[in-house]
C-alpha cells in the first residue's frame, strides 16, 4: 500500500493548485526564533549519511526538504471545515527558516478516504505524500486505522520503511516513541513525553538529551478558536533547538545534544510532526459539547 502512487497526487494539476494555495501565505507568519538567521544555522555532519544502513543519502530526492536546521510547517486553511464542519484532506506546506517554500504535503483524496475523514475523524487511517517543488513525492506517511493510540510508518518513494512515530497511551501526557529503520529491524532513537495540553514535544535519546522537536505556534485567536489552520517549527539541530527554547526563556533547564540528526532522522521527526497534528491540533481532535473547540491552549 506504501508503494502505490496516490491517483490524485500523480496529477499535475493537482500540484500546481498546491502551489497556488501555499504561495499566498504570508511567510511571517510561523514565529521562529531563528528563521532570520538561516545564513548562520549549523548544517548537519554529512557524514552520517554514509553509514551503512541509511535509506535517506544524500543523492536521496528528500535531501532538498530536510537539509535546514528546521522546517516550518504550515496546514492549509479548509474552508468547508469553517463553514459547515466538512472535515477535507489536509495540506501542508513545508518552508525553510528563511520563508522559501520546499516542499508541500498532501493527504491523498479518494472517495473512501473522504468518508473515512466524516465518520472516523482522527481515528481514520491515511496516507499522505511529501513533494518537492518539482512535484515528484519524496516520501510517504501512512497511519492505519487506530482507535486509541495512533501509530505513523515514515517510507520513501520507492515504498522502503524509514522509521516510524507511536503514540503511547497516558491520561494526561502526550507521549511518543519514535523508531528508525535498521537493518536488524525498527530501533527507537527518541521519545516525546510532553505535559498536560503542551505545544512543545521534544525529542529526546537516552540521555534524555533533546535532539530535535515538534513545536505548534500560535495563529491568532480567531484561526485557534474558529479554523483549522495550523503552524508548527520542526526543529532538527543544535542550534535551531537552543535558539528555539532561548525565545521561550526556558534554554538553562534543558539539555540540547550537540550531534544533528541524520536525514533519515528528520524524515521520522516529520512524520511525527503530521502525527501529532492530526492527535492534538486537528479541529476534529478538539472538538467538545456543540461543536465548541476545547483543550485548545496549552497549560
Amino acid at each position: 500500500m506504501l508503494a502505490r502512487q496516490p491517483s490524485l497526487l500523480a496529477n499535475s494539476r493537482v500540484f500546481r493548485v498546491l502551489s497556488r494555495q501555499f504561495n499566498t501565505t504570508p511567510a511571517s507568519a510561523v514565529v521562529c526564533a531563528h528563521e532570520r538567521r538561516a545564513n548562520k544555522r549549523k548544517q548537519y555532519d554529512s557524514s552520517q549519511n554514509a553509514r551503512p544502513g541509511r535509506i535517506i543519502t544524500e543523492s536521496h530526492n528528500a535531501r532538498s526538504i530536510l537539509d535546514h536546521s528546521s522546517l516550518r510547517v504550515t496546514r492549509q486553511l479548509e474552508m468547508l471545515n469553517v463553514l459547515m464542519g466538512f472535515e477535507q484532506a489536509n495540506k501542508y506546506a513545508l518552508m525553510d527558516p528563511r520563508g522559501n517554500t520546499v516542499g508541500f504535503m498532501a493527504e491523498d483524496q479518494t472517495w473512501s478516504s473522504m468518508f473515512g475523514r466524516q465518520l472516523y475523524g482522527t481515528h481514520r487511517s491515511f496516507n499522505i505524500a511529501v513533494l518537492d517543488l518539482n512535484g515528484s513525492v519524496c516520501l510517504r506517511i501512512h497511519r492505519p486505522f487506530s482507535l486509541i493510540n495512533s501509530h505513523v510508518t515514515i517510507s520513501d518513494h520507492n515504498g522502503q520503511t524509514v522509521g516510524e512515530s507511536h503514540q503511547e497511551w497516558h491520561a494526561w501526557r502526550r507521549r511518543y516513541n519514535v523508531f528508525e529503520s535498521k537493518r536488524s529491524g525498527m530501533n527507537q532513537f527518541a521519545r516525546i513525553d510532553a505535559p498536560f495540553l503542551s505545544w512543545d514535544f521534544a525529542m529526546a535519546d537516552e540521555q534524555e538529551k533533546v535532539m530535535g522537536g515538534v513545536y505548534r505556534d500560535f495563529a491568532g485567536i480567531g484561526a485557534e478558536l474558529f479554523t483549522d489552520y495550523g503552524l508548527y517549527a520542526v526543529c532538527f539541530d543544535q542550534l535551531a533547538l537552543s535558539q528555539r527554547y532561548a525565545a521561550t526563556n526556558s534554554s538553562s533547564s534543558v539539555h540540547v545534544t550537540e550531534h544533528p540528526m541524520d536525514l533519515d532522522r528528520r524524515a521520522v521527526a516529520l512524520g511525527a510532526a503530521v502525527s501529532i497534528d492530526f492527535d492534538y491540533f486537528s479541529r476534529h481532535s478538539r472538538v467538545g459539547f456543540g461543536g465548541i473547540p476545547w483543550f485548545t491552549f496549552p497549560m
